[in-house]
């Protein structure tokens, strides 16, 4: 539950435009659920190269798998976002990889109903995950159990070291 909440509200409550082009790669009932309190038109694939044909389709493309830079640009409009499962806050490799291409690339983090940190990778070709917090969205998010604006923007806050280790590695 909470990490469909994060994987999908993040980047709903942070592209300004309000009916979204959203891709949904490997996706399942709790994420389309999640997404069913925005206004979308969703596509679902089981892969990246369900993209291969897509050209500045999507506004959003939320995977629970990676995808490589090389088609998340083509895919996304040019204001898109994308967010993708990465291993820790310290996955400089996924981080450089992805990045390549895109304007910001950060990730977020949070806890699981165990007490399991999840990290997500935020890329996008415009919108700042933190600073471009979208609160006509945000703050009337009422159906969740965890996400809300003030743990949206605290998502995107990280320790001293781990920032100093990921700085080179991330846009922001």
């Amino acid at each position: 539950m909470i990490y469909n909440e994060m994987l999908v509200q993040v980047p709903m409550c942070t592209h300004d435009k309000v009916e979204l082009e959203v891709c949904v790669i490997g996706g399942n009932d709790d994420i389309k659920k999640e997404l069913s309190y925005h206004k979308v038109n969703i596509t679902e694939i089981d892969d990246e190269s369900g993209l291969a044909e897509a050209e500045d389709k999507y506004d959003v493309i939320i995977s629970t798998k990676y995808v490589s830079s090389v088609y998340l640009n083509k895919a996304l409009k040019e204001k898109g976002i994308a967010v993708q499962p990465a291993n820790s806050l310290t996955d400089t490799e996924l981080f450089e990889k992805v990045g390549k291409l895109m304007y910001i690339n950060q990730p977020y983090w949070f806890f699981d109903e165990n007490e399991k940190i999840h990290t997500i990778l935020f890329s996008s070709k415009k919108y700042h995950g933190q600073a471009d917090i979208v609160r006509n969205k945000s703050d009337f998010i009422e159906h969740c159990d965890y996400y809300n604006t003030d743990m949206h923007i605290s998502s995107f806050n990280y320790p001293t070291k781990i920032f100093k280790e990921i700085l080179s590695s991330i846009k922001i």
